[in-house]
């Protein structure tokens, strides 16, 4: 009999995925954090048009299933846009968007911004995140979703998220997604191959 490992850890194959940031919702108009998912936000009217073209632009693009954060926002995005899709959607926490901790909750981005520029990867509140920890948690993302059955996946995120994206595909440095240089817009995507470690555009 071969003498095969069962308990290793499963094979991981390439896979599609395309990363998305949620449609317009009411914090992006009054510019404040909100990275608390018990607190809802709904998308705006925009927000739902955005996210409903997203799924429009996206709909010969093979997808066979949408990961969600558990974000409102988020979810709300990932059922419009599936109206063109018609795919499963599942809701994972790894897509969230990073915790700038309860006592920037509801504050001005640029409280925010200002508290981690000494050291923006590596700084965050008590109770936060900070951008080289979202980093990792998204690696973790890719990691799983590579465990998954189809060959091409849409995730629905956020800013922080789509920009420690950037920074796995090259694109910036960790300073520059923690100080949001450049963030895509509501319902911009970006799309690679996860291949072990390695996300590369495609």
């Amino acid at each position: 009999m071969l003498d095969i490992d069962w308990l290793a850890e499963p094979s991981r194959a390439r896979k599609r995925i395309i990363f998305a940031r949620h449609g317009q919702y009411s914090c992006n108009l009054t510019n404040v954090c909100n990275s608390d998912p018990a607190v809802p936000h709904h998308l705006t009217e925009l927000g739902q048009q955005q996210a409903t073209g997203l799924g429009e632009r996206l709909r010969d693009q093979g997808i066979g299933l949408i990961v969600t954060s558990a974000f409102l926002r988020a979810r709300q995005t990932a059922w419009f846009a599936n109206q063109a899709l018609q795919v499963p959607i599942m809701v994972d926490c790894l897509a969230n968007e990073n915790r700038v901790g309860s006592a920037l909750e509801g504050k001005p981005v640029r409280t925010f911004l200002d508290f981690i520029r000494a050291d923006p990867a590596g700084t965050a509140a008590a109770d936060g995140e900070c951008f080289l920890d979202m980093k990792a948690r998204i690696r973790r993302l890719l990691a799983q979703l590579q465990r998954s059955s189809p060959d091409t996946i849409l995730v629905i995120t956020h800013g922080w998220p789509l920009q420690a994206v950037r920074v796995l595909q090259g694109a910036i440095d960790d300073a520059t997604g923690a100080l949001c240089t450049d963030m895509p817009g509501n319902c911009a995507s970006i799309a690679g191959i996860a291949d072990g470690d390695a996300f590369e555009p495609g």
